[in-house]
């Protein structure tokens, strides 16, 4: 088994390319909606569930078909397909929870203003 090097480059160049767009649109909003690598995460789980229905696909072909989809049914091309997969999707999935919680944190906080002794008004800019 090979070391899926230029898939795994190019699945964290697909990584850093869906994190720059939605930080370009988030800056564009003035506010931060798209999390890139929620996004990413979510289509690289897609990818994986369809890679997988895929080898399966050409792993139960027939014995004449087989020998030409041997590259792409076998478990150690389906094994080297997974890390080129995982090792992105966990970078993604931590990389998304950090930039959740450093949304959270950048939420303004409302302005007290204190209009009499009783009462409390709250005003957001």
């Amino acid at each position: 088994m090979n070391f899926p090097w230029f898939a795994l480059i190019l699945n964290f160049v697909l990584l850093a390319a869906a994190i720059l767009i939605c930080n370009a649109l988030n800056n564009a909003r003035r506010e931060p909606v798209w999390n890139g690598a929620l996004f990413f995460l979510c289509f690289c789980v897609l990818a994986m569930v369809l890679d997988f229905a895929l080898t399966f696909v050409f792993a139960s072909a027939t014995t004449t078909d087989k020998e030409r989809y041997i590259d792409l049914s076998s478990l150690s091309a389906c094994g080297e397909r997974v890390i080129a997969y995982a090792i992105p999707c966990v970078v993604a999935a931590v990389l998304a929870l950090r930039f959740r919680s450093r949304d959270r944190a950048h939420e303004a906080p409302s302005v007290m203003i204190q209009t009499s002794e009783y009462t409390q008004s709250e005003l957001r800019y």
